[in-house]
């Protein structure tokens, strides 16, 4: 079995909440480590009037004694354990689920990244990682992330499309056994450009892509079909009646306004490329809501259990 690691985030927020009531509901701690404050989780516990959590809790060194005064030095303690940790002891794959983070107050506490995906990158030393979201309906990649809208049109060339279509296949094939995905590719523009009516992104660099993917498909007798480009405002419906089983989206909010717009309750974020398996709730860190009972542990649980699932099948594959 690989290492687990839970990272509680940023504590003002939901994340004890979520560990303390998903804990509740299953009945048992988890399988894993949860790096985070032993005593945060006792007080929110007593808040929400639910069992003090009883499995592995550790509070790495360096993080602050008082991490409500110093949440972002706090969060940034409990991913730098956790990614140490992993690089450690996986030889098989790890699993990290991280809880919401303010990036704003970490950035503050000297973190130099717009958000975890990129941190995660920057520590596993990978060339590049992936944005997936995932819900029962919907599963989806983000070719560009977090960018302005106005970059994007530059940020979208033919080789970074192919990149994410050829990930893809592989992500599909490798952590979610799909042995014959069939993939749909967003186009960019309204109707997907209109045959250059508006634009030429898709004839100049998204077709292209998906051309070029299906030569390599071809060259070494992979299977899998790519669609596309086909309208962003149709493909999220196709892919709901079952006629594809993922979707490449441009950029960010084409893709997490579909997704979170079908389930938000229930949407994990995975982010693929890394040499371990990383989810995170699709949620932010809703500070109104911690510590009264509201918060919906849905989309905490997802996470769990599809970085389970993910860990498993990358654990079985590697044998």
């Amino acid at each position: 079995m690989g290492a687990r690691f839970i990272t509680l985030g940023d504590v003002r927020g939901v994340g004890p909440d979520l560990v303390l009531q998903a804990a509740a509901e299953y009945g048992s701690p988890f399988d894993a480590v949860v790096v985070g404050s032993p005593e945060i989780l006792a007080r929110r516990a007593a808040q929400l009037k639910l069992p003090n959590y009883n499995g592995e809790i550790f509070e790495p060194e360096n993080s602050p004694d008082n991490p409500i005064a110093q949440p972002g030095a706090a969060a940034i303690s409990y991913l730098e354990y956790s990614l140490s940790q992993l690089n450690k002891k996986s030889k098989k794959a790890g699993l990290l689920v991280t809880c919401p983070i303010n990036k704003a107050t970490m950035q503050k506490a000297g973190f130099q990244f717009p958000g975890h995906t990129e941190f995660l990158k920057n520590r596993a030393g990978v060339p590049r990682v992936f944005m997936l979201m995932i819900n029962k309906k919907l599963k989806l990649i983000l070719t560009t992330i977090h960018e302005p809208l106005s970059k994007v049109p530059e940020l979208l060339t033919r080789q970074k499309v192919t990149q994410t279509i050829k990930a893809s296949v592989l992500i599909l094939k490798n952590d979610f056994n799909l042995d014959k995905p069939i993939i749909g590719v967003a186009g960019f523009k309204p109707h997907s450009g209109e045959q250059g009516n508006y634009g030429t992104k898709e004839t100049e660099d998204i077709k292209p892509a998906i051309d070029d993917t299906l030569k390599w498909l071809s060259k070494n007798s992979i299977q899998a079909q790519i669609l596309g480009p086909y309208p962003p405002d149709t493909i999220f419906w196709e892919a709901q009646q079952g006629k594809l089983d993922f979707v490449v989206t441009m950029y960010h909010d084409q893709g997490l306004i579909a997704v979170k717009t079908t389930d938000i309750h229930s949407t994990v974020n995975f982010t693929a490329g890394l040499p371990f398996i990383r989810t995170s709730p699709d949620h932010g860190t809703a500070f109104s809501l911690a510590g009264t009972g509201k918060t919906d542990p849905g989309s905490f649980m997802a996470a769990w259990e599809l970085g389970l699932k993910l860990q498993n099948n990358r654990i079985e594959n590697s044998q």
